[in-house]
């Protein structure tokens, strides 16, 4: 029998932390190394149905598509070996963005698991490749760059000496990765380990050998904290970005407006609307505008290029920053109804009687829905 006070999903084969975003602020990660294919779109599946991002890592061909079979959208990066599936969009941190470095293009692969991951988190990447102590020029030349950033992580084979320099230069914190690039002396990327753990300069940290994806977490790490120790005085609000899409319509006949509003609608916008606008040359038009979630980009715009008559629209990213809400269902004498329910830093402000459920109500009884909508609110306030 299923323990309902256990935090993980047992599929026999694997036993998933579903509760480890909780804990940790992202979902469990699949390491794809040692897994069949089947196992690893099973585990992908079963992460996704509980609305989790899903990354796998050290992913191959057959990975990837054993993913894509139960989430068509996955994406492989071949370079990074790392599968990634995002629900929804986040907002980066911004003012504060990830290096990643490599001494030469064979760590590149190295280096792109940590980008890869780090961007998965939620971060800004910058990448500076192919710097290494060899031409010691390239990377003196490219001094300001790393001067900028936040955190460093730098990727290094062969002698593994790169971080030490860099962090006699910077006084951002250095996550130093050795690989396992090299000749035999190297000893498959001992030999860079050693050296890192041995540095002489101050503020490096290491981690083990071909280990991208344990630096990006690090580093994430680090700038959240960062960002939690700046934002102390904000206010406890849910921040993200998404798409406004809009477009100018002069020659559409408006009887049409509405079927390409309900269009929009029924495919997922988080809202669509018009306004009237006075164009060029004293033209009267409307502006189309449809909110949405960057993943529902391509649906929206086929929407629109279909329901009207525009030859082009204009996208812009904007922030928002949301209440943290919840959902609670109400028994009123007309029937079940949910309450929205916004909460600024931990107390109720808004309280919101889901439409759809008390306008149910108003048709099923056939009364006023202004009476189901104070019953639903009646009911909700005696309650709380």
């Amino acid at each position: 029998m299923k323990n309902k006070n256990s935090h993980y999903e047992d599929l026999g084969f694997a036993k998933i932390d579903h509760h480890r975003i909780k804990r940790k602020g992202f979902p469990e990660v699949i390491f794809c190394q040692g897994k069949t294919p089947e196992q690893i779109g099973k585990i992908a599946e079963r992460i996704s149905k509980k609305g989790h991002d899903v990354l796998a890592t050290r992913a191959d061909d057959k990975a990837f598509k054993a993913i894509k079979k139960y989430l068509p959208k996955a994406e492989y990066n071949k370079i990074a070996r790392i599968v990634s599936w995002i629900a929804e969009s986040r907002l980066q941190f911004e003012a504060r963005h990830i290096l990643i470095v490599t001494a030469g293009t064979s760590d590149i692969p190295i280096a792109e698991e940590s980008a890869v991951t780090a961007e998965f988190l939620g971060n800004k990447v910058k990448r500076l490749f192919d710097v290494g102590v060899a031409g010691i020029h390239r990377l003196l030349k490219n001094l300001p760059i790393l001067q900028k950033a936040s955190v460093i992580i730098v990727v290094a084979g062969m002698e593994g000496a790169l971080p030490s320099v860099i962090a006699g230069l910077v006084d951002a914190p250095i996550i130093a990765v050795p690989t396992s690039v090299g000749y035999g002396a190297n000893f498959k990327g001992l030999s860079a380990l050693l050296t890192m753990l041995n540095s002489c300069s101050p503020g490096i940290s290491v981690v083990n050998i071909d280990n991208g994806f344990g630096a990006a977490v690090n580093a994430h790490y680090i700038l959240k904290l960062a960002e939690k120790s700046s934002q102390k005085n904000e206010l406890k609000t849910q921040k993200d970005s998404i798409l406004k899409i809009e477009t100018n319509l002069d020659d559409m006949n408006p009887a049409l407006y509405d079927q390409a509003i309900e269009t929009l609608m029924k495919a997922g916008s988080l809202d669509a609307f018009y306004e009237p606008i006075r164009m060029k040359k004293n033209r009267i038009g409307i502006k189309l505008t449809a909110l949405c979630k960057k993943s529902l980009k391509n649906k929206i715009l086929k929407i629109i290029f279909k329901e009207t008559t525009t030859l082009g629209v204009r996208i812009e990213e904007i922030k928002r920053e949301k209440l943290p809400r919840e959902f609670k269902n109400i028994k009123t004498k007309y029937g079940n109804a949910k309450v929205k329910i916004g909460k600024l830093d931990d107390e109720i402000t808004t309280v919101a009687p889901e439409y759809e459920d008390y306008k149910r109500l108003s048709k099923k009884h056939q009364i006023p829905i202004t009476k189901t909508y104070k019953e639903v609110l009646t009911v909700f306030n005696r309650n709380v």
